[in-house]
C-alpha cells in the first residue's frame, strides 16, 4: 500500500542503538475563529478515522511545500469556511510551531486565533480539497470544549482563555 501523506521511516537511537519507527509528515496549521463579539467559535464537523466517526474541531490543514504558516492558515480558512483574509482581525499568531507527538511523528502545528470584523460578513462558497466533506457550525464558546475530544481544539480554546485573562 502506498501512502499519500505519511512516510514511514526508521532511525537508530543515538545512544541505545534501538531502531525507532516514526511518521515523517508535513507541518500543519490550526486556527480558532471567533465571531466579532467573541462569544462563538466556528468549528468544522467532519469524519476522522482516528475517531471512527465525525468530530467537531477548529479549521486546520497541511502547509504546502514552500508555503509559510500564515499563508497556509488563510488558505485553509478560505477553503474550509469560505471566509477570506479581509474578513478577520488577527488576535494571535504562534511564535513557533508545536510538535504534535514527537515520539512517533515529525508533524508540527502552528496555531492562530482570528476574529471576524463583523458578524454580518457572508462567507463565499467553500473550496474543499478532493476527498474533504465537512460542514461549518458556529458554536457558543461555553459549549465548544464539551463538543469535541480534539486536542488541538481544546488547546486553542484554552490558549484564547489565557489571552483574555492576560489582556484584562
Amino acid at each position: 500500500m502506498e501512502l499519500k501523506f505519511l512516510k514511514i521511516k526508521t532511525e537508530k537511537h543515538p545512544t541505545t542503538n534501538t531502531q525507532l519507527e516514526y511518521l515523517d509528515h508535513h507541518s500543519a496549521v490550526a486556527v480558532l475563529i471567533l465571531n466579532s463579539k467573541e462569544s462563538k467559535t466556528l468549528l468544522v464537523k467532519q469524519y476522522r478515522p482516528g475517531n471512527r466517526g465525525e468530530l467537531y474541531e477548529i479549521p486546520a490543514g497541511l502547509i504546502d511545500e514552500n508555503e509559510n504558516p500564515l499563508n497556509a492558515m488563510y488558505r485553509e480558512v478560505e477553503e474550509e469556511t469560505g471566509y477570506n483574509k479581509n474578513s478577520f482581525i488577527e488576535i494571535y499568531k504562534a511564535e513557533c510551531p508545536l510538535l504534535i507527538s514527537p515520539g512517533y511523528t515529525t508533524e508540527n502545528l502552528s496555531f492562530f486565533i482570528l476574529k471576524l470584523k463583523d458578524d454580518d460578513i457572508i462567507p463565499d462558497e467553500k473550496n474543499l480539497d478532493e476527498g474533504e466533506d465537512l460542514t461549518t457550525h458556529w458554536i457558543d464558546l461555553t459549549k465548544a470544549k464539551s463538543m469535541t475530544k480534539d486536542l488541538k481544539t481544546h488547546y486553542a480554546l484554552n490558549l484564547y482563555e489565557l489571552i483574555k485573562k492576560r489582556d484584562k
